[in-house]
Formats: structure tokens, sequence, C-alpha cells
């Protein structure tokens, strides 16, 4: 049996928290066990469902932030990997930040371990950074992972794209398949009638996701169909101020704001059409599930071209005006009767969350 120890989890859900979820679930489980390393918390995200998994056979380890607290987390790092260093395959650091390579690279060299490296962004930190970091990680890393080209050129650089496997980010397009039913359900739980143009939003309230422009976008859409309404999934650090903004510009008769929600499936088929004009991404995937829920997709061009995969996915400019992007949006529509069929324009196109475990397993096969 394989043993691999995850970098990446944390107590929020985001990106990175779904596909180490969704690829230790699709896992064979007689085969691989995976133990988690998480940093500034006690408690992660999806950890009940993980240790479900394997009876509560594998383990979760916390040590304190490097950002806030340097001197302990290097302390207890290096006497976590003394104890356990030796007992991985693979050490699988799955990030969507360079800060997190310092929860590796000082002990690599000191502990043997063999690291895959996993780049899950395509920006975030400054230009100086990464510029000392990239040499290290591509020093380093055994093997070297990313969702698209935008994440393999952050983390990696232009000249080692060569050495990089795209790894998709796979979904469970069964799961996140048009349903009329739930679209029925959570309307009805907000108490919208099918004469509302939903438009819709799943992500962190964070600088990245770039609430501020879709709060725009939405005030102008509004003024092209009075019966649109903005529904917002997630929390972060910035919802009350997005909470402020919404009602600075009248707009909280409008504006849903839905908190965390873990079947997100539902809201998708609630919605009619997906907005995403982030400031960078690796490769989003509440971008694959929305377009796998057969909706017209609107992502902003700092997004890989890599998202496109149906027909009803939109690469739109982020210095095109909020007036731009709302006539694009409401002119789009997508029957309900045809939404059902995009699931497996998915999987196709080699988005199954089976394809991408199969994927890293033959990676974890290599000695």
């Amino acid at each position: 049996m394989k043993k691999i120890l995850i970098i990446g989890l944390t107590e929020r859900m985001g990106g990175v928290e779904t596909f180490i979820y969704n690829t230790t679930r699709f896992s064979n489980k007689q085969k691989y066990v995976y133990d988690y390393l998480a940093h500034g918390t006690d408690k992660v995200v999806f950890q009940e469902e993980i240790s479900k998994f394997y009876d509560n056979e594998n383990h979760f380890y916390f040590v304190p932030s490097v950002k806030r607290n340097p001197i302990q987390a290097l302390r207890a790092l290096s006497k976590f990997y003394k104890e356990h260093g030796g007992e991985y395959d693979y050490v699988h650091l799955q990030t969507g930040a360079t800060s997190e390579l310092m929860y590796v690279l000082p002990f690599i060299n000191k502990y043997k371990f063999k690291l895959i490296t996993h780049s899950h962004n395509g920006n975030g930190y400054s230009p100086v950074i990464n510029s000392i970091f990239k040499p290290l990680v591509n020093l380093t890393s055994t093997k070297k992972l990313s969702c698209s080209n935008e994440a393999t050129d952050w983390l990696f650089g232009k000249k080692y794209e060569d050495n990089v496997e795209i790894i998709n980010n796979g979904i469970d397009s069964e799961q996140f398949t048009f349903n009329l039913e739930k679209r029925k359900y959570i309307r009805n739980k907000y108490n919208l009638t099918e004469s509302k143009f939903v438009v819709g939003h799943i992500g962190r309230f964070s600088e990245q996701k770039n609430h501020v422009f879709i709060i725009k976008i939405f005030k102008e859409i509004v003024k092209k169909n009075s019966n649109a309404v903005l529904m917002l999934v997630g929390t972060g650090e910035l919802e009350e101020s997005i909470k402020e903004l919404v009602k600075k510009n009248n707009l909280i008769d409008k504006v849903i704001f839905c908190g965390l929600q873990k079947d997100t499936a539902a809201y998708y088929s609630a919605f009619d059409v997906f907005l995403m004009p982030s400031l960078y991404e690796g490769l989003p995937i509440v971008g694959i599930e929305a377009q796998s829920e057969g909706l017209p997709c609107y992502f902003s061009t700092s997004i890989s071209e890599q998202i496109k995969i149906t027909k009803n996915a939109n690469l739109v400019s982020l210095n095109n005006s909020s007036a731009e992007w709302a006539k694009k949006i409401t002119e789009s529509k997508v029957a309900l009767n045809e939404r059902k069929g995009f699931a497996k324009v998915i999987n196709d196109n080699g988005y199954s969350i089976r394809g991408t475990v199969r994927k890293l397993e033959e990676i974890y096969e290599v000695d």
C-alpha cells in the first residue's frame, strides 16, 4: 500500500480543498492511504468525511502558521518530519500560494522525502517572491503538476513547462448535472419564481474573486432586466464590505447572500447564468461544475482559455465596462431542457474525477 502525505487542506472550502476531497473520495482505498498536514488551524474542511473513508485509520496533523508564528511553525515542522517524514512514498503539496512552499522546502534535504508540487493558481504573490521560490521548487520537486498552463508558468516558470504534467481538475459530473427538482427547491427556499433571472456566483469573499466588480456588473444587469437576482454563495473576509456595497447601491432586495453551502450542485441548477470575473485563477473547479450543469458562464480573460470546455463558456476582458459585461450576460439563454446534456461534454473532454484520480495514481506508482 502506498502512503501519501497531502498538504493543502485548510479550514475554508475552496477549489484546492474540493480537489483534495474529490480525489480522496474516488481513490483506491485498498492501494492508497492519505494523511494530511495543515497549518494555522486545528480542524480542516472535509475532515470528518475523509476520516470516514478510512474508518478513522488515517491521520490529520496540525502545525502553527509560518506567517503568524514562524519559529514555532518551523520547530513543529522539523519535529513532524523527523517523526513521520520517512513514512510516506510521496509528500504531495497542493498549493495556491507561494508561501505554502515553506512547509516543505526547508526540510526536504534533511529528511529525504519525495516531493510532488502541484500548482493550483495563476498569480497571487509578488514577482520577487516567485523569482526566489521558482528555482528551489524546480530543483527539489520529484514531480511537478499543475491544473493549467497559467498555473504552470506562475509556480514553475515557462522554461520548465515541458517538465510539468497538467492534471485536469476533474469533477463528479453525475453530481453536477442539471436537476429541475433541485432548481425548484432552491428557488422556493429563497422565494424566487421561475420568472426571476438568477445570476450566480460561488466563491470565497476575497480580493481575488473580484466581488466589487460583480456588484457593478449586476447593477447594470438590473437596468436591463428588473427581474434579475444575484445569488452569492460563500463566505470570507470581504463579505461584510460587499454587503455594505450592496446596501450603498440600493440592491438589498436584489442580492442574496447564501453563505457557505456544501450542496452547491442544487444552486447551479437554480442559477440561469454563472459569473466569475476573477483577477486571477488556476483553473477554477466551480467554473467546470457550472458548465457541467449547462449554465452560460462568463469568466474574465484572467482565467485560462482552458476553462472553455463547453460552448456556453465565455471569456470577457476586465478592461470591458460593467455595462458591456451586463449586455452579454442578459443576452444569454440556455433552455432548461438542454442543460442536462452538458455533463457528458465535461466527461468527454477529460474532466471526469475518475480520470483525474487514475492519472494521479499512475504518478504515485512511479518510484
